[in-house]
């Protein structure tokens, strides 16, 4: 039988050769020789932290949640415009806040919301032009650290002005994704589904709670699907494989439902005391990001490592040669006594010519 000359698939790198490897593997490239769900694994872990997995999931945590102030100016605009234009609404919420808060917090805090009023338009302009700013810095890193899982560069793809505009409806679109998975995920996870089947006659049935739980959490994972799913496919400037991507949005789905559980329990015990409600929104809104970004990392690198993604990936080209020429001359040790000898046999040579040419 003749000795195969095709190149070991699992050894070769992405220009098509092969590597050497240790002729007796360790523990894990045996099992990774065995599996190869735990080789995809390993190849995924290799690239989340070589392309910086970590600190790309930092720096969008921190985009994110500078984002989020100009997004509450922008909602606070809106409820003052709302109220501007329902003054009995307004006079209705002045007393409440009279009536629950008492001595000079309440006077405070009404003089703080006829404030906010009065320049509303001031706030909407603020928070509307900040939220651009900080918005679009939030999805060109996003963007950028996607697209890093893939060995992708997202600078030198397109024009500057259509990536820009690109970055906005994706801005737009990854708003309106998170919003409602988040929604979703609340009203299960809240009293105001007990509320709806009460109001309905239907909370006396028996198991109805998890029944209600259990399609609440099938609606969830479905708009986490969704949203995973937009985010694998759109955010690479690559073209990403309509299998490998699926299969990452279905893994990454899971992965932030539980943290969407987690986060849930979570702001309900930490806004029971003072300190959390002071402290603990800001804490676990970073944290539940910094989660959910690398969720999107790794299921970007899962999907960027699958074998139908590393055959389709284009390999980088390599730096150009450069050619230079340059004259040498050896001058060995011997090379001073060589000439030397050669000049004086030259010297004598010429002599006895000389005397010959007299007789």
């Amino acid at each position: 039988m003749a000795t195969s000359t095709q190149p070991d698939q699992r050894y070769t790198d992405e220009f098509g050769i092969e590597r050497v490897h240790d002729d007796d593997p360790g523990a894990v490239d045996k099992v990774r020789d065995k599996s190869e769900t735990v080789d995809h694994v390993m190849r995924m872990q290799e690239r989340y932290s070589s392309m910086g997995g970590n600190q790309y999931s930092a720096g969008i945590t921190y985009f994110s949640v500078l984002s989020v102030f100009p997004v509450i100016m922008l909602l606070v605009a809106a409820a003052a415009a709302f109220l501007a234009s329902r003054p009995e609404a307004l006079t209705e919420l002045q007393n409440q806040i009279a009536g629950s808060v008492e001595g000079e917090l309440g006077t405070l805090i009404n003089d703080i919301l006829t404030t906010a009023i009065e320049q509303r338009g001031a706030v909407a302009g603020i928070g509307g032009l900040t939220a651009l700013w900080s918005g679009l810095g939030w999805m060109n890193n996003l963007r950028y650290g996607v697209s890093k899982m893939w060995k992708v560069d997202p600078t030198a793809v397109g024009n500057f002005f259509v990536n820009k505009f690109s970055d906005l409806m994706g801005l737009l679109g990854l708003f309106l994704a998170l919003a409602v998975a988040f929604a979703v995920t609340a009203i299960g996870s809240s009293g105001a589904t007990q509320y709806l089947l009460d109001f309905v006659g239907l909370g006396g049935i028996p198991g109805i709670r998890f029944i209600t739980f259990a399609v609440a959490l099938a609606v969830g994972l479905l708009a986490n699907f969704l949203v995973m799913a937009w985010m694998i496919f759109y955010l690479p400037r690559t073209k990403v494989p309509r299998r490998s991507g699926l299969k990452a949005a279905a893994i990454g789905a899971v992965a932030f439902e539980v943290i969407k559980q987690l986060g849930t329990v979570f702001a309900s015990n930490a806004l029971s005391n003072p300190a959390g409600a002071t402290f603990g929104p800001i804490i676990g809104l970073m944290v539940v990001l910094y989660l959910v970004w690398r969720i999107v990392m790794y299921v970007s690198a899962w999907a960027a490592t699958t074998e139908e993604s590393m055959r389709l990936a284009q390999a980088p080209s390599p730096e150009p040669a450069i050619i230079r020429v340059r004259e040498e001359i050896n001058r060995g040790p011997g090379a001073g006594t060589a000439i030397g000898v050669g000049a004086a046999l030259g010297a004598v040579g010429a002599g006895a010519i000389a005397l010959l040419r007299r007789k």
